[in-house]
């Protein structure tokens, strides 16, 4: 009860200087339409911080999954607030096929009630398998911000104000249902799958030989039409076990340098590594756009755009590189220095996960979001991500394109990609990144 309440009261202190309608009702349009910027972030800060929880402990979210709920309410709190951004279009309308975004011209909507009951409908609809404990933390953090916007929003409007955020986030989670990825944390694996074979095709990888997840995650539905397409890298270099071709001294440098790593190269493995129980690969990611959007102290209308652009950017990027993984099905740098280079006992620093190796989908992921991130911040904006600061400390970068080059270099290190998988893996991130960046502000063509 003392935790409840002094949640309530640090969210109450937050929002009690927004006024119901803080900028003011637009000319021309009605009263509902009061500016989202002049809201404070922390109704949708909140929600992202809860939702890396229940990533974090419900079965099933693989980096996969988690990326696409980062994708969905991400979306959901930026529909659920647009019609107060006069600066930009529903991203969802176009997409859906009708306006998910009409108010009947006599409501007025107060955008942090909106955010805040459609973050509650979307998360436990996303997270329908996760725990009764973790449905009553969903159910408590609605209620905080409810009990907070009691004491300054009349009843009417509040319960219309939660009515229509529920309603756009219903809108959005039937959508989603039929992109191929609904349900998804039930089973990773599919029976009907049979990776081809042949000299230098993937093959499970040791100590479990786990069967090839997400095989047919590349053909999901993308938000930006024909992306996988439009940013699949060319062929990685032919296999060979000749000792003077490309591919081979590809392998020999992971092996070689596995050899002599230093403890800080260590650390770099770890930092970015998934670990189960903690951040993930996409949840990693979006932790750093929170710190971000914290530090920065944006209002309502920014911080929904960046969660939005950010977790459709993971996503893309998800479904693009596993397109291309399963296009190429290359075979992991562990198989050929254990079979080829004939080092039967090397085991690289992290586990290699169980799908193909090309093109590296931390360097895709990564690419993909610091693009996002460098369009809202800047290129030269320099900062620290403390993620998982207690373990391995803290990590500073020059800018934003840094870290996500430290995150593919990572994976080299660690032994479970080659370099040239990290390097592509890069450049097809940023061509995600910048066609997801430019969906939602008026005037461009992939709203």
């Amino acid at each position: 009860m003392k935790k409840f309440t002094l949640i309530f009261a640090a969210v109450s202190c937050l929002i009690v200087s927004c006024d119901l309608f803080p900028n003011g009702p637009s000319h021309g349009e009605g009263p509902q339409f009061n500016q989202t910027k002049k809201y404070p972030a922390d109704v949708a800060i909140q929600w992202i911080n809860l939702q890396q929880k229940l990533i974090k402990t419900t079965t099933g979210f693989d980096p996969l999954v988690a990326s696409r709920s980062f994708a969905y309410s991400g979306l959901t709190l930026y529909e659920s607030v647009l019609r107060g951004m006069p600066s930009y279009h529903s991203i969802a309308s176009p997409r859906i096929g009708f306006n998910i975004n009409d108010i009947p011209r006599h409501q007025h909507i107060h955008w942090g009630a909106s955010a805040n009951a459609a973050m509650a409908y979307s998360l436990k609809n996303l997270f329908a398998n996760t725990s009764d404990a973790n449905m009553k933390k969903i159910d408590s953090l609605e209620s905080v911000f409810t009990a907070a916007f009691e004491d300054m929003v009349p009843a009417q409007i509040l319960t219309q104000s939660g009515d229509y955020g529920r309603k756009i986030a219903g809108h959005i989670f039937e959508w989603s249902k039929t992109d191929g990825g609904h349900e998804a944390y039930l089973g990773a694996t599919n029976s009907s799958y049979v990776p081809p074979t042949g000299p230098g095709m993937w093959v499970p990888t040791p100590p479990a030989l786990s069967q090839p997840i997400r095989p047919y995650w590349g053909d999901n539905r993308s938000f930006i039409p024909n992306s996988a397409v439009s940013t699949m890298p060319p062929a990685p270099p032919g296999y060979s076990e000749d000792a003077g071709s490309e591919f081979y001294k590809a392998a020999n440098e992971i092996y070689t340098l596995s050899l002599s790593l230093t403890e800080e190269q260590i650390k770099v493995v770890k930092h970015w590594a998934d670990l189960p129980g903690n951040y993930g690969t996409p949840a990693h990611y979006t932790h750093i756009a929170t710190q971000l959007i914290e530090q920065n102290n944006f209002n309502l209308e920014k911080a929904a755009v960046t969660y939005a652009k950010h977790g459709i950017a993971l996503n893309e990027a998800l479904i693009c590189v596993f397109k291309a993984k399963y296009k190429y099905s290359l075979v992991r740098p562990i198989t050929y220095i254990r079979n080829v280079l004939g080092h039967s006992a090397w085991t690289p620093v992290v586990g290699t996960p169980p799908h193909p190796e090309y093109p590296s989908a931390h360097a895709v992921v990564g690419g993909a979001s610091s693009v996002i991130l460098e369009n809202v911040f800047g290129k030269n904006y320099s900062f620290v991500d403390r993620t998982h600061e207690n373990l391995y400390g803290a990590r500073s970068y020059s800018d934003l394109r840094a870290y996500s080059a430290e995150a593919a270099l990572s994976r080299a290190l660690g032994g479970i990609h080659y370099n040239f998988s990290a390097e592509i893996g890069l450049i097809q991130g940023e061509k995600v990144g910048k066609l997801v960046a430019m969906i939602g502000s008026k005037g461009n063509s992939n709203n």
